[in-house]
């Protein structure tokens, strides 16, 4: 492929990512319970890494309540702001790790370490453009949401001090990338965890020892992340540093053998996120006319939801990095065999999860909330939920290919068209219209999937995925 395995390629330590992935690459090996294994041994890592974000949100949450009710109010806006100013650089991440394992599939280790240096030139550059907007604009920003002023005033420093993080979140997004790009997602959940348990300790001696409140969360919180991309540069320096060659920043100067590949992978991929975001907001808007319960109920249901969605699109990322590794190296064979591994984990531990709460939704509702009332409005909707995980699952195997192939823009295309043509017009024409309430908003979930399912079969079955180059 133009350039030769390093000596000890193959001779890895047998109980590492990159081990297990080019031993279970062999086609006359591979059973579809090895290829299940393949894609449990990749995602794991990245469902424990999300799920521990999730219980420090709740737990930072906990916290900031605690300050004042205008300092919450200030942490939901300006973070929210802040998840959106990161997409920016999210879909460039997502363009490196489909880069990463074609490459590693190719047997290119060398081309590995290139992609990583020009990923972190572009995404801690763009990681900077967050920065200067963010410390510029905060105070206009936080006005548009017509927060009231004690609200701005915690806000804006908040949001400020988010900023100064930017720049380390966007390499270590790069990082993470790479690394998973050739087996090494691992790295990612220790990272997560090692960052949470720093951040929980000391945004509680920030916030409440020092009474720096909301501020110290943030300072907190930029302090943890800063730790985080330390470790990921010490990993590969120590770890991978040979075997690709990483951090050799001369070869920046060859930037157009890579940069056009991100860009092309990178943009609809950005532009998803930035979509995808604005969909959410709509429907959001249409349940809030329907009443405070209603509203109440899908946050509640959201709280679900993001489990349930953090696992598929942990597998989701498996198979891709799995399926774009068997692309490289020329072995259909293996990429189907992950595609179903993908599709039946997808069903199966999704299922799993939501069985309790289906079978008793009052009991574990009553957990997170003790309304009777929203819970009536949360129960009425899970049934419906649970229904949409094949068409959730089915859809992400089929957008995992076409990433891994480096068809972004497809993804792009189907999930735009099935979030403006179906599920925004479908929500407010069951929710609303036609009087059905939350379970609308959840009956126009699966029309959506169903249409990304079609839209994404239609491009599978052309088959051009298969001879993609990337």
């Amino acid at each position: 492929m133009g350039e030769a395995s390093p000596a000890g390629w193959g001779l890895m330590h047998p109980g590492s990512a990159r081990a297990t992935l080019m031993n279970a690459a062999d086609t006359e090996t591979t059973t579809q319970g090895h290829a299940l294994q393949r894609v449990l041994a990749l995602s794991y890592p990245l469902i424990v890494a999300n799920l521990s974000q999730i219980v420090l949100g709740l737990v930072d949450t906990a916290m900031i309540s605690r300050v004042s009710t205008e300092a919450l109010a200030a942490a939901a806006v300006a973070s929210s702001v802040n998840i959106a100013a990161g997409m920016l650089f999210g879909g460039w991440a997502t363009a490196a790790q489909v880069i990463s394992a074609r490459r590693f599939g190719e047997e290119r280790p060398k081309a590995v370490g290139q992609l990583l240096d020009i990923s972190l030139l572009v995404g801690t550059g763009a990681g900077i453009v967050v920065l200067l907007v963010l410390s510029i604009a905060a105070g206009p920003l936080l006005a548009a949401f017509g927060l009231s002023e004690a609200v701005r005033a915690e806000g804006v420093p908040y949001l400020r001090i988010l900023a100064f993080a930017a720049p380390f979140a966007a390499a270590t997004a790069m990082f993470r990338a790479v690394y998973a790009g050739v087996g090494e997602t691992s790295v990612a959940m220790r990272m997560t965890l090692i960052v949470n348990v720093i951040n929980i300790p000391l945004n509680y001696v920030l916030i409440f020892v020092a009474g720096w409140g909301l501020l110290g969360a943030g300072v907190g919180t930029a302090i943890a992340v800063a730790i985080g991309c330390a470790y990921m540069v010490q990993f590969g320096w120590r770890r991978l540093r040979d075997t690709y060659a990483l951090f050799g920043f001369r070869r920046l100067r060859r930037y157009r053998e890579v940069l056009p590949r991100l860009w092309s992978i990178g943009w609809p991929e950005t532009a998803m996120l930035f979509l995808g975001y604005a969909n959410n907001v709509l429907v959001v808007w249409i349940v809030a006319a329907l009443g405070t319960s209603v509203i109440a109920g899908m946050q509640i249901i959201t709280n679900v939801q993001n489990i349930l969605w953090t696992v598929i699109w942990a597998l989701s990322s498996g198979v891709s990095i799995l399926v774009g590794q068997s692309l490289g190296s020329r072995d259909e064979r293996a990429a189907a065999l992950i595609q179903r591994a993908g599709l039946l984990l997808m069903v199966a531990l999704p299922a799993i999860f939501l069985a309790p709460v289906v079978v008793a939704p009052s009991f574990i509702l009553h957990l997170l909330t003790p309304d009777g009332v929203v819970v009536a409005e949360a129960s009425s909707a899970l049934p419906i939920l649970a229904l949409q995980v094949p068409f959730m699952a089915t859809s992400m195997v089929l957008a995992a290919v076409l990433r891994a192939a480096g068809d972004s823009k497809w993804v792009l295309y189907t999930s735009t068209a099935s979030s403006y043509l179906v599920m925004v017009p479908l929500s407010w024409l069951l929710a609303d219209a036609v009087g059905w309430g939350l379970p609308g908003i959840y009956v126009a979930g699966i029309a959506f999937f169903a249409a990304r399912t079609a839209g994404a079969w239609w491009r599978y079955r052309q088959g051009s995925w298969r001879t993609a180059e990337v």
